[in-house]
């Protein structure tokens, strides 16, 4: 069992038929975005530990779905852990995010300017467009 600031965090593991059913869990679990959070957590924990013994790449990539419920605090504060534990372990993280999500790291003060790569994405009409096809509202 681990501690963080303020909340007791452990991993529940049962065996199944053909499977190992892991489950992340933080004290106090009881939102989405602490549940999203968990998910976040133990996919770094064991991409950095698989990276050191040479068995994982040396990237983690998560979809936008992972920060979906997560205030605004729990994401800005996300996204700091993975560059700097990244960054620490000469690994990559890779996102796909919604901008309005990332306005709100923005808002509390990430800055992910040196983290963006080109080409961004966007739905928007004017210019928008995904991998050359445009679409008609």
């Amino acid at each position: 069992m681990a501690r963080g600031p303020g909340r007791v965090a452990n991993r529940v593991s049962s065996a199944g038929r053909s499977s190992l059913k892991i489950t992340p869990k933080i004290s106090s679990d009881v939102s989405q975005g602490i549940n999203k959070m968990s998910i976040f957590c133990f996919d770094l924990t064991m991409a950095v530990i698989a990276h050191r013994e040479g068995r994982a790449p040396d990237f983690l990539v998560h979809d936008s779905h992972i920060f979906d419920g997560v205030d605004d605090r729990q994401l800005t504060r996300a996204l700091e852990i993975a560059v700097d534990v990244t960054a620490a372990e000469g690994m990559q993280y890779i996102v796909t995010i919604n901008e309005d999500d990332l306005a709100k790291a923005r808002n509390l003060g990430f800055n992910p300017a040196p983290y963006l790569i080109e080409p961004l994405l966007t739905d928007a009409y004017e210019g928008g467009g995904l991998f050359g096809f445009r679409f008609e509202r």
